[in-house]
């Protein structure tokens, strides 16, 4: 993969990329995706989030983390 799809996060001390990940309750995947480690999770959700809406018009509940 190319460099630019590689970035480091200095808080979590990755250097790559990060995955992030939005499951059902019973913990199957619903949306999978991949960013460069430097972009931040609040940033990064709004890509699976989004996709999620587009897939599955019935979710109308998410938790996530303090992030």
């Amino acid at each position: 993969m190319p460099s630019a799809s590689r970035g480091l996060d200095g808080g979590k001390l990755v250097n790559g990329r990060k995955g992030h990940i939005v499951t059902d309750s019973l913990g199957l995947l619903l949306v999978v995706a991949v960013t460069a480690a430097n972009v931040g999770d609040r940033e990064a959700a709004t890509g699976p989030l989004t996709r999620l809406r587009e897939l599955r018009r019935d979710i109308c509940l998410v938790w996530a983390d303090g992030g």
